[in-house]
């Protein structure tokens, strides 16, 4: 495997903003989406959860066939490329939007494997507003000073957005000095803390729930975190929003 700079997009049927009443799918795909399992539940979760944004973790996409969300707009920032595919953090939604930063992380895991990818979009909402999303996969396998290096790098790459801001993903938070460092993240950012129904499905490490949403700028309406079985090792969260006028 080696890291990439790569970035991929499709935004050319994305030009209709969000309502001032949006919803929004999180999920680690454990690079199963270009699977018939996770075509078949993916499009049974959409009936139930029908969502305005989808944000992924470790998405897989290949360069020589199509894309399972190739229907939708999308960003993709990429952290592994090998001769067939790229994987990364992935953007999806049918509303505008628009890419205005991918970083990666300065370390790799372990010292030598990969990066890890950062994705924030822009996206028009109500009354001309607009909403941040940082769509993030966090480094794990690196020493704490590290992990807590690369977080400060993040805060200050957010404290730069203004407004309305959604901050999720896979965090890898798996010891109590991570979530020590994460609670000071929400703290200097003004975030709020999600907390869905059935947190028992969240993914957790060490008894550490791992995926997140943070927020500012919006009403939670609703909030779930949902099994989805053998899909992957992560199960979504999702959660519906109001912007706040």
């Amino acid at each position: 495997m080696f890291a990439t700079r790569t970035s991929l997009q499709n935004t050319l049927h994305a030009k209709k903003p969000l309502a001032c009443r949006f919803s929004l799918l999180v999920w680690n795909l454990h690079k199963e989406n270009q699977t018939e399992a996770f075509e078949k539940k993916f499009h049974a979760l959409m009936q139930s959860y029908p969502s305005d944004i989808l944000l992924f973790q470790e998405v897989k996409y290949p360069k020589k066939s199509t894309f399972f969300f190739h229907k939708h707009a999308y960003f993709l920032a990429a952290n592994i490329e090998t001769k067939h595919h790229c994987y990364g953090v992935c953007t999806a939604t049918n509303f505008a939007l628009e890419a205005i930063q991918n970083r990666r992380t300065t370390k790799k895991e372990l010292g030598f494997i990969t990066h890890k990818s950062l994705l924030i979009t822009k996206h028009q909402i109500c009354s001309n507003k607009t909403l941040h999303i940082v769509n993030l996969h966090a480094i794990n396998f690196v020493s704490h000073k590290i992990f807590a290096d690369e977080l400060k790098k993040i805060t200050t790459t957010i404290a730069k957005l203004d407004g309305a801001l959604i901050v999720a993903g896979d965090f890898n938070n798996w010891s109590k000095k991570r979530f020590a460092l994460l609670q000071a993240f929400q703290k200097e950012l003004s975030l709020e803390k999600l907390e869905p129904e059935n947190p028992h499905h969240i993914k957790r490490i060490f008894s550490q729930e791992i995926d997140h949403i943070y927020y500012r700028g919006i009403k939670v309406l609703r909030a779930e975190a949902i099994d989805t079985k053998d899909i992957s090792d992560h199960n979504p969260l999702y959660a519906e929003f109001e912007l706040v006028l």
